[in-house]
């Protein structure tokens, strides 16, 4: 073995553990069609003139991409009205969130979060010889800002707030979180993750664009994974002031972002319609979901994602083998310390269709052999 010659902080690593693979469920299960609700996917695919725009570059494979972004961050500059150079745009979400740490964390330095919560935080806390500090989340699954507040030693560097955050799909009082960040002391940063910022829908919710703008220390994050149906291709970006991005955009590896991936942005953020049509039908569905589960006496937390956090009131473990035999993947919430709730993203009208039956199914089963 040669263990003896890793990195010392690679053995506390755990690899990152995704929904199970449709392919891998065919195979299993022995079915024709598999439906994805475990990895928050749109599942109504990206746009249209993303698709083009990323087949015609696929025509120009034999070039290097952009350096450093340039069409897609005047793109973001014009879309939030923060100036292009106050981006770093890479290879999805969780290469932004490593190149975050990585740019802040010394060994000992500590990352305040809560739980549950992303698990690339806690993984490349650790990478970097940081110390990840846990907090659990409230009762009604919110990151507790106060108690992330009281965690804050001389050593804490970073803070992270996922917002809206996942596995739970809550979101916080939007005056606790303004309140927060102008408690934080000097030495700390502030992470905001908004991959699933786009989906809350409350009216003048203020998102990490107004944050920056009001000039708090805070990194958001976003991905082109959720909302614009890009997750295959790996777009994600962080800004902040120039101050605050500048080390990421030192650390960030020369072509994070390849070409197909920079033109699939490029397209979806010209398509309007298909972002709208996207949000439309995910509440619609959504709201639809919600009360057919509590028809089933499922508890079911408020959600501000593409996703909802279901207590199913038994062991999901079981529920979700029953579900796979049909072609139906949910994500059991027992590896989040949640053994009875499942992480069941929202599907098109026509799959939410399918999984309700395949549900009233699997209860009536289960009230027989009771």
């Amino acid at each position: 073995m040669s263990e003896h010659l890793w990195r010392s902080s690679v053995k506390d690593l755990e690899p990152f553990i995704p929904g199970q693979a449709a392919k891998d469920a065919k195979k299993q299960e022995k079915v024709s069609e598999v439906i994805r609700l475990a990895t928050n996917e749109n599942q109504l695919g990206p746009s249209p003139k993303a698709v083009e725009a990323m087949i015609n570059a696929i025509q120009q494979a034999h070039f290097y991409p952009d350096l450093t972004c340039l069409e897609l961050r005047s793109k973001l500059g014009e879309l939030h009205g923060i100036d292009s150079e106050n981006y770093v745009v890479a290879n999805g979400a969780d290469n932004i969130i490593n190149l975050v740490i990585a740019s802040y964390i010394n060994p000992g330095d500590e990352v305040v979060y809560c739980t549950p919560t992303f698990s690339e935080y806690h993984k490349n806390t650790l990478l970097m010889g940081g110390v990840p500090v846990e907090v659990p989340t409230t009762k009604s699954h919110k990151f507790n800002l106060e108690a992330m507040l009281g965690a804050i030693t001389e050593k804490t560097k970073i803070v992270i707030v996922c917002n809206p955050n996942n596995p739970t799909g809550t979101i916080v009082d939007e005056e606790e979180l303004r309140a927060f960040f102008k408690r934080l002391p000097k030495h700390v940063v502030a992470v905001l993750d908004e991959a699933y910022g786009e989906f809350i829908n409350l009216e003048k919710y203020s998102t990490g664009v107004e944050y920056i703008k009001e000039g708090f220390p805070v990194i958001t994050i976003r991905t082109f994974s959720k909302l614009y149906g890009l997750a295959g291709m790996r777009v994600g970006y962080a800004m902040a002031s120039q101050e605050l991005i500048q080390p990421l955009q030192r650390v960030r590896e020369p072509f994070a972002c390849n070409r197909v991936a920079h033109a699939g942005a490029l397209g979806a953020l010209e398509d309007i319609d298909h972002k709208n049509k996207t949000l439309l039908e995910n509440k619609r569905e959504m709201e639809k979901l919600v009360k057919e589960f509590r028809s089933f006496g499922y508890d079911v937390e408020a959600s501000h994602t593409n996703f909802l956090f279901v207590d199913m009131k038994r062991k999901t473990a079981r529920i979700a083998e029953a579900l796979a035999s049909q072609g139906i993947i949910i994500r059991p919430a027992a590896d989040w310390g949640y053994p009875t709730y499942a992480r069941i993203s929202i599907g098109t009208a026509e799959q939410n269709n399918k999984l309700v039956k395949a549900l009233q199914e699997i209860n009536a089963k289960s009230l027989h052999h009771i």
